[in-house]
């Protein structure tokens, strides 16, 4: 059984994979074997500190110990999740753990910066762990089927992703629930954007991205009417329309949580993290250029 701990509750996901550990409050299909949260450490928010406190008992009574400081956990963890809603926040809240040698699984956005993501990696090697994150909708029932399919479908030479892209001060652009259709669009193409454009107003986004090896995919950030998580695959066999459900989706990346603990292999590649950031700087930097083509290579 391997002993978890929890950084900080401002995020909803602090309780839903609680639950789901520790097997308490939710159905049997959403139980996850092999993984217990001990420890917790609810910590503080710039973005939503008044949901601690109702997270915090929640958590309390799902058999979670609470201590105030995250350090406190050190020598009594396996492996720690760090669950801020800011993505801003997740390099000094997991760094002392890194250090330390402990894996850990990092919350969407995984980092706010290039230099942020960068450094957390570098951390993870120099502590001789490992170190990943991704949005629960990458592991999605539709997205998985979609993979295991894929021999049939044929290569994918395109997608259109599209999902909420609601923003909020702390996770800039995409960051926020934009990172949703960006997670969708990285699953099913891979990385290897080398540049893209976007078109902003109000009510929506649209990415453009062009791969290295000529592939394009496009993203759509709805932020009004219907804001339903799908995509498009534009496949050799086959032209797929998905929508995606999350009904499955925390329990989902709960069991990856698991597995990447127990195998020492990080669900998602450190390389497709990093260029997920670099993909959501470019797309705000367009942004700011009234839809210029950005490179990704020039962020720095």
């Amino acid at each position: 059984m391997i002993r978890l701990g929890i950084v900080d509750f401002d995020s909803s996901h602090s309780i839903e994979l609680t639950r789901r550990f520790n097997h308490v409050d939710v159905d049997d299909d959403q139980q996850v074997e092999g993984v217990r949260v001990v420890l917790g450490c609810p910590g503080s928010s710039e973005m939503s500190p008044e949901r601690i406190p109702g997270f915090a008992k929640q958590i309390e009574q799902c058999g979670v110990q609470l201590v105030e400081e995250p350090a406190e956990m050190l020598g009594r963890i396996d492996a720690v999740l760090v669950l801020s809603l800011c993505g801003q926040a997740h390099l000094e809240r997991v760094r002392p753990f890194l250090e330390a040698g402990i894996p850990a699984y990092v919350d969407k956005p995984f980092a706010c910066s290039l230099a942020d993501a960068e450094e957390i990696v570098r951390l993870a090697a120099e502590g001789g762990t490992i170190v990943y994150g991704s949005s629960a909708i990458r592991f999605s029932e539709e997205i998985e089927e979609f993979r295991r399919r894929t021999d049939r479908y044929g290569a994918v030479h395109g997608v259109v992703s599209y999902g909420p892209a609601k923003r909020a001060e702390g996770n800039p652009g995409l960051f926020h629930y934009g990172i949703h259709p960006t997670e969708i669009l990285y699953s099913l193409m891979g990385p290897g954007c080398q540049r893209l454009t976007t078109s902003y107003t109000a009510g929506a986004e649209v990415v453009s991205g062009i791969w290295e090896d000529g592939r394009v995919a496009t993203l759509r950030g709805n932020r009004s009417g219907a804001t339903a998580y799908g995509f498009t695959a534009f496949c050799t066999n086959a032209v797929i329309c998905e929508q995606v459900s999350t009904r499955y989706a925390y329990r989902n990346l709960c069991r990856s949580i698991v597995k990447t603990f127990e195998t020492q292999r990080p669900a998602v590649s450190n390389q497709v993290t990093v260029e997920l950031v670099k993909f959501i700087l470019a797309s705000l930097e367009s942004e700011r250029g009234n839809g210029t083509s950005v490179p990704l290579d020039s962020i720095l």
